[in-house]
């Protein structure tokens, strides 16, 4: 656990490196913090710093940077644990926020679309926009339907009115016996289950209980994964995808650009990691979820539920933006998707 004056030292540090974009020495500390200590105070300071990891030693200079213990701390006790103050700090951010919701529109994707498009404005940073459906459906029933020997229809039913259904092709006789056991396998198994707990089972327990039963394992999964895509009704959009380019270096391997490309323009992976987001914000530094390379980056993620919808709007910028300023925006937008 760090001392007031240790946290005040790293705070210090945070910040100054974000505005100078240099190493940040002992005397520069000095300078500019209110503390009223020595010069080998600070320097002592930093070294107990450095040891628990939160700062390191740059390499061009005698100067400290934040490490990525220093930064997980530091933005964990901006949204967790300290009174910040920061509405009067940005009022002016918070005001531009108030006025799009000013003229709310019942869509809440077009609300999200407005205020991606003013973060933009006001950071110059890319603004992700994910929304999915909040419903959860439960398994009410399975039907197949005899379509030859050894093709069949399975039909799933949710308890919300959801159909779903595929056709298969069985490596075993489907004569009626088979079927109504078959059928009679699932429906005990999985009625009353939510979709991603019957996706489990279709992929683990079903085909045991099948082996035992017809000496044969079928894997029905895709059938109930089909339908949990369906269900969720997803929406995602990148707004100023090409600012990216403002954020890599010029002397960066383009394999790690285009991966980074790839990831934010619509991936499987970046859909379940905003799927992952809970209620509130949440700050992710690249070694968290971007490909090599990318590490200097960093995803602040504001997430809110609205009825069935739940909405996630995640701002891509350096790890050494202004937290406190992101922070403030992104709490007003949640401030206000809650009015």
């Amino acid at each position: 656990m760090l001392t007031p004056r240790q946290h005040e030292i790293l705070d210090l540090i945070v910040r100054l490196y974000a505005s100078l974009e240099s190493p940040v020495g002992s005397k520069t500390l000095l300078k500019k913090s209110l503390l009223e200590v020595s010069p080998a105070t600070i320097r002592n300071e930093m070294v107990v710093l450095e040891k628990n990891g939160y700062i390191v030693k740059a390499h061009t200079s005698s100067g400290r940077i934040p490490s990525y213990e220093g930064y997980r701390y530091y933005v964990d006790r901006l949204i967790h644990h300290e009174n910040r103050s920061l509405a009067d700090q940005y009022q002016s951010d918070r005001q531009a926020v108030k006025e799009i919701f000013d003229n709310r529109s019942q869509d809440s994707f077009k609300m999200a679309k407005m205020v991606a498009d003013l973060l933009v404005s006001l950071t110059n940073y890319p603004t992700l926009i994910f929304e999915q459906s909040n419903e959860e459906h439960l398994i009410d029933n399975f039907k197949l339907v005899h379509l030859s020997d050894h093709q069949v229809m399975l039909v799933l039913l949710t308890n919300l009115g959801y159909v779903e259904s595929r056709i298969y092709t069985m490596q075993f006789d489907l004569n009626p016996q088979v079927m109504n056991e078959l059928i009679q396998l699932l429906n005990d198994e999985l009625i009353g289950v939510s979709l991603e707990d019957a996706y489990q089972r279709l992929k683990l327990t079903i085909p045991m209980l099948m082996q035992r039963r017809f000496g044969i394992a079928y894997d029905f999964s895709d059938l109930v994964e089909r339908a949990i895509h369906q269900v969720k009704g997803q929406r995602y959009q990148v707004l100023a995808k090409n600012n990216l380019f403002d954020l890599i270096g010029a002397q960066e391997d383009v394999s790690h650009f285009k991966d980074l490309f790839n990831l934010i323009d619509g991936s499987k992976e970046i859909f379940e990691l905003l799927e992952q987001r809970d209620l509130g914000i949440d700050v992710l530094f690249g070694q968290d979820f971007l490909p090599v390379g990318n590490e200097h980056l960093a995803l602040v993620t504001g997430t809110v539920k609205q009825d069935n919808q739940k909405m996630t709007i995640g701002i891509l910028g350096p790890s050494t933006m202004r937290f406190t300023r992101i922070i403030a925006l992104m709490e007003q937008v949640l401030i206000e998707f809650n009015h």
